[in-house]
């Protein structure tokens, strides 16, 4: 009996995934057998026995069925790959095509994953970062701003969100005893900063505790590329000293090579070091120090906002002077690296999304067309009892041969584009290199089967609808079948207008955008020009009168350089992000509250600085070799500051003083009233800005600005070795032309400019060539059609007009679709765009002119064909 069970159990499993009612019927049969087995005389532990060995039995063989099964499946799997293969090869052009459209599609998307992972995804070298958060103090009046050291004290001894939070500020030393005199950056930071972060040197150890008091030792963490580059890897550095701004520091340790900060860090140093310039009773100070605390479990980002906020509000009502309306900011670390880079590349990515979408719109097309010569097979098939889902399958089969190779091309491609988006996206925005790595294959895969599945599941329940069993009925010419293709045909071929249509909006948008900032007045000359930045940092320049001369004899042997039209020196350079800002007081003006005072730019300048950078001087008169330390002190504002404090005011001869009024700082009268600049972006309203002679007050730190009369780069060399003659050891950095800092100024909207524009046309020529197909096709079709109608008498100017209608239609129906969504998705890319409205009429109406246009021209090569069909062949054409 239980043999017999067996048996029924196998046969069934073999057929078909078991029934559940007929496997109960087995299980009551085995029930009855061990009842048997009782009443036989058997005890009931032997019986019992007995039935769980049947019932193993039964399980066992499902089991093996199972397995069976899944051979079977298999061996399935492989003929229909092997079934796709030949069928591919059969057909060439065909795949061919698909290949090449699939490969773009898929390549373009590895590409841009490949950034996207690298800067949004790939995890940070830190332990949980996502808990790592940074701290900025705001204001209302110029945003986010460093944090007052006294306050970070404060932050930390009195907060319950952060289970730690320590100090980083940046730093900048030139580093002697090397080849050539050079700059380096860096950080200090709070003793427990590397342990807060879960990071441990490579070599040496982490600073102590102890290291964070005011006056500690001079020692220094390297950075694994300095040590590499500068000390050639060797072990045995602990403990050798390092010269940095002429004082000897002791190498403690070794970054490890994935380490990276918030600035970028070419050595790192204790805050004991650097808080010797940093009192903890000047809170007004805010030096390029920023706070980073690790959120403590069960803390959200939300509820240390609200906490650091009361803190904040409660610093402000101890310290008015320093703090009033001053508040706190706070970002999760990939934040702050990511910038303002994220909304460009998410925008780029749903871009290339799009152009993939239209790939696999035109693969479909093409299975539709080519699916239709093969309606007969299908059918004949079916007669013979083939299921839907078994063609389906075949089919599905085919189209993932055709998605794994164009896949495979894809990533080639993808290889080549990844070298152009390591160059085109900024390095500090990484976490990690753009290459191809295992997570960018995962994507890779992905994309494949899912395209595999875009462009053939449609086509392939399409062609083994019921009806098409009427093609072997009535010899293959199905009516309603054709119809129904040709319908989707047209929505599939509509579907790629209007994402091209989405596409080329935002191009268009991007390049009005991007225009206008160019035409954008930036207040100085942007040609000609080479900045570059100095610092006096050794202790030769601790005197005023020493740092003067040298900065006399730098203009004086600068301007009499071959090339050099006129020289001068500046704290700051527009558009480097560098700023120097305090509070004001204006003669004659109410008092305002604390908080309130006037926080303008200042500039420390040389005479013929505005002359050189092209600043115009629009009343009074620029600074001259007269304006000394010994003269009274004078300076200029730009006209923000007339407009805003002195309206319809003669603004030449105020008066004004850097601090407050109970400050004993002296009176400034002002001489000369400069244009605005732009000194934070070409997109950035101008600030207020206030200017003072450098011999009124010194600076160790300047930027050299040579106006040249040909190529300015061309400078460097000569420019170099002039400052050598004065000190040899003196470093020259940041050496840049003005256009150059123009154009990094907006370098993020020009490649999201680029690359939208390369998908836009490739999204373009996409959609017209799926209209091309879907039109060349219907007149393929219509053959016959179009013979009887020239044979009538029809002209072949209507005969074109009925074709071009036809595909004027597709496209009109792609951009009313197109015009609609993009209303709504062009809203995402605002924070890209300047001076342009994301719904911008005439970027709407020039994009649905050219795609039109576009599909007419798609349309016109297979209507000419047409017109040559010679009436009599057509006539006999089946």
């Amino acid at each position: 009996m239980l043999n017999d069970l067996l048996y029924r159990l196998r046969s069934l499993f073999r057929r078909k995934t078991a029934d559940t009612e007929m496997e109960d019927e087995l299980r009551f049969h085995v029930e009855r057998e061990m009842e048997k087995y009782a009443s036989s005389g058997l005890t009931r532990e032997e019986a019992l026995r007995r039935a769980r060995l049947a019932f193993g039995r039964i399980d066992q063989v499902k089991e093996e069925c199972r397995e069976a099964r899944g051979l079977h499946l298999m061996e399935t799997l492989l003929q229909d790959i092997r079934y796709g293969l030949r069928t591919l090869r059969k057909a060439p052009g065909f795949t061919a095509i698909a290949l090449l459209t699939l490969a773009l599609g898929i390549g373009a998307n590895t590409s841009i994953f490949s950034v996207v992972y690298s800067v949004l995804l790939r995890p940070l070298p830190y332990k949980d970062s996502d808990r790592v958060i940074v701290l900025n103090e705001t204001t209302p009046k110029v945003g986010r701003v460093s944090v007052s050291y006294p306050n970070f004290l404060d932050w930390r001894s009195g907060n319950h969100v952060f289970s730690r939070m320590t100090s980083v500020a940046s730093v900048s030393y030139n580093l002697a005893g090397v080849s050539q005199p050079e700059s380096i950056s860096g950080e200090a930071v709070s003793p427990d900063f590397l342990s807060m972060l879960g990071v441990h040197p490579l070599l040496g150890r982490d600073f102590d505790p102890a290291e964070e008091k005011t006056g500690a030792a001079p020692v220094v963490l390297l950075s694994y590329q300095l040590w590499q580059s500068h000390l050639g890897g060797n072990q045995d550095v602990i403990g050798h000293t390092i010269n940095l701004d002429g004082h000897g520091f002791t190498i403690i340790g070794v970054l490890p090579p994935e380490f990276r900060s918030i600035d970028q860090t070419d050595v790192m140093i204790p805050m004991g070091v650097w808080a010797t310039d940093m009192p903890t009773d000047k809170r007004g100070d805010r030096g390029d120090l920023s706070v980073i605390g690790r959120l403590a479990p069960g803390v959200s980002l939300r509820q240390a906002r609200a906490e650091m906020d009361a803190i904040a509000a409660r610093l402000a009502v101890a310290y008015p002077e320093a703090n009033a309306q001053f508040g706190a900011v706070l970002r999760p670390i990939r934040e702050v690296f990511v910038g303002d880079i994220q909304p460009a590349i998410l925008i780029l990515f749903g871009a290339v999304m799009f152009v993939l979408l239209i790939a696999c719109a035109n693969v479909a097309n093409l299975f539709l067309m080519r699916g239709a010569a093969r309606t007969r097979e299908i059918a004949l098939r079916i007669a013979l009892g083939a299921t839907r889902g078994r063609i389906v399958r075949q089919m599905l089969a085919e189209s993932l041969v055709l998605a794994f190779f164009g896949g495979l091309l894809g990533v080639a491609v993808s290889i080549a584009g990844m070298r152009g988006m390591a160059q085109l996206i900024p390095m500090d925005a990484q976490a990690g290199a753009v290459n191809l790595n295992g997570a960018v294959l995962l994507f890779a895969a992905a994309a494949v089967v899912l395209s595999s599945l875009m462009f053939g599941l449609v086509p392939a329940m399409q062609l083994t609808k019921p009806e098409m069993q009427t093609d072997l009925k009535e010899g293959g010419r199905s009516v309603s079948a054709g119809a129904s293709q040709n319908r989707l045909r047209g929505l599939l071929a509509a579907g790629e207008i209007a994402v091209a249509l989405i596409l080329l909006v935002g191009a268009g948008l991007m390049i009005q955008s991007l225009y206008r900032l160019m035409s954008v007045d930036p207040g100085f000359q942007t040609h000609r020009l080479l900045t570059m930045e100095m610092a006096l940092r050794t202790a030769q320049y601790s005197k005023d009168p020493v740092i003067l001369n040298f900065w006399e004899q730098v203009i004086e042997r600068v301007r009499v350089l071959p090339g050099v039209d006129a020289a001068a020196l500046g704290t700051v350079v527009p558009l480097t992000g560098s700023h120097s800002r305090t509070d004001i007081t204006i003669e004659g003006m109410p008092l305002p509250k604390p908080g309130n005072f006037p926080h303008p730019d200042y500039h420390k300048v040389s005479p013929g600085y505005l002359r050189t950078l092209g600043v115009p001087l629009l009343r009074g008169q620029e600074f001259t070799e007269a304006d000394n330390e010994n003269a009274p002190l004078v300076g200029m504002v730009n006209a923000a500051v007339a407009r805003e404090f002195f309206p319809n005011q003669d603004v030449l001869g105020k008066r004004f003083k850097f601090g407050h009024p109970s400050d004993p700082l002296k009176w400034i009268t002002i001489v000369g009233l400069a244009a605005d600049t732009k000194l934070y972006g070409l997109a950035n309203p101008a600030r207020l800005e206030v200017y003072v002679p450098l011999r009124q007050s010194v600076s160790s730190d300047m930027n050299l600005i040579v106006k040249s009369a040909a190529d300015p780069g061309a400078l460097t060399s000569a420019i170099r070795g002039a400052i050598a003659s004065i000190d040899k050891d003196q470093p020259i950095f940041a050496i840049a032309t003005m256009q150059q800092l123009v154009n990094d100024s907006v370098s993020t909207r020009r490649v999201t400019l680029i690359l939208l524009g390369l998908f836009s046309g490739l999204a373009l020529v996409l959609a017209a060539i799926g209209i091309y197909g879907v039109i060349s096709y219907s007149v393929a079709q219509r053959t016959h059609e179009i013979g009887i109608r020239m044979a009538l008498g029809a002209d072949r100017s209507g005969v074109l007009r009925m074709i071009l209608a036809q595909g004027v239609k597709i496209a009109a129906v792609g951009v009313v679709i197109g015009m609609a969504a993009s209303l709504g998705l062009t809203r995402l890319m605002v924070k890209l765009l300047f001076d342009v409205s994301a719904a911008d009429p005439l970027t709407f109406a020039a994009v649905a002119l050219v795609l039109v246009l576009v599909a007419m021209l798609a349309c016109y090569i297979p209507a000419r064909r047409a017109l040559r069909v010679d009436p009599i062949i057509a006539l006999r054409y089946e």
